[in-house]
């Protein structure tokens, strides 16, 4: 943290003038500061990890030493375990951009969405998420791209042009500390370790995914996961785990199977910090959460409703305190909320949402810039 702290520091003064003089000069400028800024250093910390992405990125446009701060890898990082997550949303507001909104709580007229710079194409498709991080695929071109600080990084092109049966993943392996975006083909496994500039095949993929179900992975705990079959029984259905750091996969169980698997949709997420499985049967919405990772018999059923319109219910963002369900309703490209108790729909109505939400996430997002010479770094 010591490094952090001189972010807050004053420049350095003239050797020439006396120490007390300069005693004398810092505490005239201390006084005339605002009261907020002469807290001590800890304590803005403190504070910093405590309020909303959304605040905290208007902090930065205060002063120096809070964008030095907000800009520094190390207490961003620390920042980043300590923040609650927020929705970023994607649509069309005059031009496609990125929105972030606050809804951990029940919202109110006062909640207003704050657009986000960016530069993504409009048929960009997101095929994953990790701390932060967006990995973006558009017109055979990939690409990282930071929504807080606008930042995009172009990725190698893979040897062969993608098709629709593609599954990708952008994961982060904790011990070596790098970045990896993964890309399963009908007869390999290709892996690209950000920074490296070559996509390496790690072999035939031993699993075979539906192309109806969405086919980017969900990274958590260390695992990218997609759901898939067995390519030697397609009659058995379960999650397909990749291990970042030792590039291996492993499987793991679906929730029990109380229906036709071949008529049910799937989609895998993450929901309060649990891998999660929403299951759809003819309208029929089950959400279930792995509490304890890998282990079968921890498989909860969270809730189980009828899908109320269209589809709202694969599409659930978030569940909040207050015992309702956020989603998104691709009939009318809108953000609706489904409360469990009296049942029905209601719009989210946020001022400067886009009139055309067409992706939306429940994620936590960074500060570090994409340039940063960090361990933690993802420059190529």
């Amino acid at each position: 943290m010591k490094r952090i702290i001189q972010c807050f520091r004053h420049p350095a003064t003239n050797r020439s003038r006396t120490p007390k003089q300069e005693d004398d000069d810092e505490e005239e400028e201390h006084d005339q500061r605002p009261y907020i800024l002469q807290l001590s250093d800890h304590i803005i910390l403190e504070i910093f990890c405590k309020i909303p992405t959304k605040t905290l990125i208007q902090c930065k446009r205060v002063c120096k030493s809070w964008r030095c701060c907000l800009s520094d890898p190390e207490f961003t990082r620390e920042l980043f375990s300590r923040t609650p997550a927020c929705l970023l949303v994607t649509g069309f507001r005059w031009k496609l951009g990125h929105f972030l909104v606050n809804l951990n709580g029940t919202w109110n007229p006062n909640v207003v969405a704050l657009k986000l710079s960016s530069e993504i194409s409009p048929r960009a498709t997101m095929v994953g998420s990790c701390n932060g991080f967006l990995c973006h695929y558009s017109r055979h071109h990939l690409h990282i791209f930071n929504p807080v600080t606008g930042e995009l990084l172009p990725l190698p092109t893979p040897s062969e042009l993608g098709t629709l049966g593609d599954c990708y993943g952008f994961g982060f392996g904790p011990v070596s500390c790098v970045y990896k975006v993964v890309r399963i083909v009908p007869k390999q496994v290709m892996v690209l370790t950000v920074g490296s500039g070559i996509w390496r095949n790690i072999g035939h993929p031993a699993y075979s995914f539906s192309s109806i179900t969405p086919c980017h992975g969900i990274y958590h705990n260390g695992f990218l996961h997609w759901i898939g079959r067995a390519c030697g029984d397609s009659s058995r259905h379960l999650v397909c785990a990749f291990h970042v750091e030792t590039e291996q996969f492993q499987e793991l169980p679906l929730p029990p199977p109380s229906y036709d698997l071949d008529k049910t949709y799937f989609k895998l997420g993450v929901l309060n910090g649990w891998l999660s499985v929403i299951l759809n049967l003819n309208g029929d919405i089950s959400v279930w959460v792995m509490k304890d990772y890998k282990m079968k018999e921890s498989w909860t059923k969270e809730h189980e409703f009828k899908d109320p319109v269209g589809s709202f219910g694969t599409s659930i963002l978030k569940f909040t305190k207050e015992g309702q369900v956020l989603g998104l309703n691709y009939d009318d490209h809108s953000m609706q909320a489904y409360t469990l108790a009296r049942t029905g729909l209601v719009r989210v109505e946020v001022d400067g949402l886009p009139v055309m939400i067409s992706e939306a996430w429940d994620l936590v997002l960074s500060f570090v810039s994409l340039k940063d010479r960090s361990p933690y770094r993802v420059t190529a």
